[in-house]
């Protein structure tokens, strides 16, 4: 599952000065169950108001299913998307930890 591992790197996005946060279209119940269930220590945040807008502003909502597709972007501090992953494979985050690397060595 891909909130486990950006849970088990949590060392890491710390290190590069990365918050990381998970949206989706569950209730917020359904959310603070995974995340307990889960011991993610970061937040997990509902796109309900309404349903799938945020989802439908970064492109990634799927209407025929209702619901978001998997998908992981960087957003600077200043709110631009440095990097976009939509529909990579659940358990493969080496390509945002290796786009956190390249933004934080850019930075310097």
């Amino acid at each position: 599952m891909e909130f486990s591992r950006f849970r088990d790197e949590k060392a890491r996005f710390d290190a590069l000065g990365a918050e990381v946060v998970g949206i989706s279209v569950d209730p917020p119940k359904t959310n603070l169950a995974w995340s307990r269930d889960l011991g993610l220590p970061f937040r997990l945040l509902s796109d309900l108001g309404p349903k799938g807008k945020v989802g439908r502003l970064y492109g990634v909502y799927d209407e025929a299913w209702g619901l978001e597709r998997r998908a992981t972007f960087i957003i600077d501090r200043d709110r631009i998307i440095r990097f976009v992953e939509v529909d990579g494979l659940a358990l493969d985050i080496q390509p945002v930890l290796t786009a956190l690397d390249r933004l934080a060595k850019a930075a310097r």
